[in-house]
C-alpha cells in the first residue's frame, strides 16, 4: 500500500494544499476527501481524475468536499470516438452523511433530467459495515459532533490480515471518540489532525499526546497542521511523533 498526501494543510492553507490523500490499494486508487485545492494538488502529485476508483468523503467542509463536483463532472463528461462514455464516481460515505452529501451534489448535478445517481454510485457504510478493496477492509469511524457541534463526520480504518492504519479525520473532542478503540497490535500508523496552536475544532498537539498512551506516540502521523510548521520542529521532535509531508509517499502496509 502506498499513501500519497496530496496536501496536509488546514482549510486556510496557502502552501500545503488541503489535507487530502491518495491511497493505492491493490492497483486501485482511493481518494480520501476532495477539497477545493484538489484540481491543483492531484496533478502536482502525478494523478488525474480519471484514475480514481473510489472517493471517501469524511464531512462537508469545503477543504474536504469542495472539489468533488469538478471531479465527478470531469469523469462523467468523457468521450471516446465522439461518443459520450461517462465514468461514474464510486463514493464511500458514512450512512449519516449519505443524504446530506446527495443534497450537496444535487444542487449542481440534477438538471436536464439527470439525477445524482447518473453521476455517482454510493457505498454507504454504518459503523458495523465493511467494504473490501482487494485484500484490504475499509470501515468507518463515526465522529459526528466531535469535530464541530452539529456536523456529521467520520474517520476510517483500513486493514489487511497483517496490519492496519487508523485515520481520524478532523477531530477536536478526542476524549469522546472511540478512535483509540480502533488501535490494536497490528496498527502501524495513526493519521491524526494536529494543530500546533489553539483551535476550536481541531485537537492541539498537547491534547493528542494526552489522549494517546506514550507507547503509541511514535505511531502518530500528524496532518492537517499549520502552514508555519517549521516553527515547531523541536516540539515535534520532543513529542516523538511523525509528520506527514505534502507529496512525500509513505509505504506502510
Amino acid at each position: 500500500m502506498k499513501i500519497c498526501p496530496l496536501g496536509v494543510g488546514g482549510a486556510f492553507t496557502k502552501s500545503n494544499f488541503h489535507n487530502n490523500y491518495i491511497i493505492e490499494v491493490d492497483e486501485k486508487f482511493l481518494l480520501i476527501d476532495a477539497g477545493t485545492t484538489l484540481r491543483n494538488s492531484l496533478p502536482a502529485a502525478g494523478y488525474d481524475y480519471l484514475a480514481i476508483d473510489y472517493v471517501f468523503i469524511s464531512h462537508l467542509h469545503y477543504d474536504h468536499v469542495g472539489g468533488l463536483e469538478e471531479l465527478v463532472m470531469t469523469r462523467f463528461w468523457q468521450f471516446a470516438n465522439g461518443q459520450h462514455s461517462p465514468l461514474k464516481t464510486m463514493i464511500i460515505v458514512q450512512e449519516k452523511l449519505a443524504l446530506p452529501l446527495r443534497k450537496y451534489l444535487k444542487n449542481s448535478l440534477e438538471n436536464r433530467g439527470r439525477t445524482v445517481e447518473d453521476f455517482c454510485d454510493f457505498i454507504i457504510l454504518n459503523n458495523a459495515d465493511t467494504f473490501t478493496i482487494g485484500q484490504y477492509t475499509f470501515s468507518v469511524i463515526d465522529t459526528t459532533n466531535l469535530h464541530a457541534e452539529g456536523l456529521i463526520s467520520a474517520g476510517f480504518k483500513l486493514s489487511s490480515d497483517e496490519a492496519n492504519i487508523v485515520f481520524s479525520g478532523d477531530l477536536k473532542k478526542l476524549e469522546a471518540t472511540n478512535i483509540l478503540e480502533q488501535v490494536d497490535k497490528n496498527t502501524v500508523a495513526i493519521f491524526q489532525d494536529v494543530s500546533f496552536t489553539f483551535n476550536g475544532v481541531h485537537a492541539t498537539l498537547q491534547e493528542v499526546l494526552d489522549y494517546y498512551p506514550l507507547s503509541l506516540h511514535e505511531k502518530i502521523y500528524a496532518m492537517h497542521y499549520n502552514d508555519n510548521i517549521e516553527d515547531y520542529e523541536e516540539v515535534i521532535k520532543e513529542a516523538n511523533i511523525q509528520l506527514v509531508k505534502k507529496q512525500e509517499v509513505l509505504e506502510l502496509l
